[in-house]
């Protein structure tokens, strides 16, 4: 059942913060800090969050070098 949990509010996240495959620097820091919190409150693993830093990096990069800022 928690691992269930987990795999929910990852997705949730995902959808919210990487649904479009970009992020802004206004986006990166409101999903970094919602990431924070999820392993903070033990939502999410550490490893998970590593992960969301790790894919919020990527959308970050794509944005600048799409030059979307």
């Amino acid at each position: 059942m928690v691992e269930q949990e987990q795999n929910l509010v990852i997705a949730d996240w995902t959808g919210r913060y990487l649904g479009a495959g970009v992020l802004r620097e206004s986006e990166y820091d409101q999903a970094i800090a919602v990431a924070q919190r999820l392993q903070h409150s033990g939502l999410v693993s550490s490893t998970e969050w590593i992960a969301m830093v790790r894919q919020a990096n990527a959308a970050l990069l794509m944005c600048a070098e799409g030059d979307w800022i």
